[in-house]
């Protein structure tokens, strides 16, 4: 841990956005407006809020213009590092790149997902499981849109399956707690899938991977008509599982 008390966050900002390009033009997904600022902007004041006091931007696609938005927006509390993708790696990629920024204990946050899930909470349960990997995990009606995630009774993940399941079901919200055993098992320098690859990988291998369900506000400007509906109102659950 660091000297705040909290472990860094690696905020993974990097991708192309090309589901919401219609909505977006050339801006950067993570900078769309919401509630009149970036929504960068929102993940880095949860952050802060938190307690986490360095971050870790993974940044590719127009990483100039993405950490000049975060530098503007950025709580003061917030120390602000970058790392940066010369070709397009992918969620394990990006954080394998970032690793020797990240230390042997880390959060995990989507830049263009939204979760207000006490992060004490997820480090704890993560701990007393003495876990590789930790997810929060919320219940979602359009599942077939994510990637679901089955459990056992103690928390533990048993299958992770990437956009495959029909109806409603808890999928992985993209806020997680970890160290880098699971993130290494992506080759360095080549694009990697944390879910697709990295995770299914860690199950085999049988590392812990776990799985904390919350209920707080979820968010994610993937497509168009899931930004529109929250662009002028950001949901919040103050902080609530």
């Amino acid at each position: 841990m660091n000297a705040g008390g909290m472990p860094p966050a690696a905020v993974l900002a990097g991708g192309l956005g090309t589901r919401i390009r219609a909505v977006a033009g050339d801006r950067p997904k993570v900078l769309l407006p919401v509630e009149g600022r970036p929504f960068l902007a929102h993940v880095l004041d949860y952050l802060a809020g938190e307690g986490v006091k360095r971050v870790v931007l993974c940044l590719g696609h127009q990483a100039d213009r993405v950490a000049r938005a975060a530098q503007e927006s950025a709580p003061r509390s917030l120390e602000l590092v970058e790392s940066r993708e010369e070709k397009p790696l992918g969620t394990g990629g990006a954080l394998r790149n970032a690793l020797p920024l990240l230390g042997d204990e880390f959060f995990v946050v989507n830049g263009d997902t939204y979760l207000d899930t006490p992060l004490a909470d997820l480090l704890a349960f993560h701990r007393e499981r003495e876990a590789r990997l930790t997810l929060s995990l919320v219940r979602w009606d359009r599942a077939a849109e994510k990637g679901t995630v089955r459990t056992n009774r103690e928390g533990f993940v048993t299958a992770f399956e990437e956009k495959t399941k029909q109806g409603s079901g808890l999928i992985n919200a993209g806020v997680y707690v970890g160290s880098p055993a699971v993130v290494t098992l992506c080759p360095p320098g080549e694009a990697c899938s944390l879910e697709r690859d990295a995770i299914p990988r860690a199950l085999e291998l049988g590392m812990r991977i776990a799985a904390r369900v919350t209920d707080a506000s979820f968010v994610d400007i993937g497509l168009p008509e899931d930004y529109e509906r929250i662009r002028d109102r950001l949901p919040r659950s103050g902080g609530k599982q």
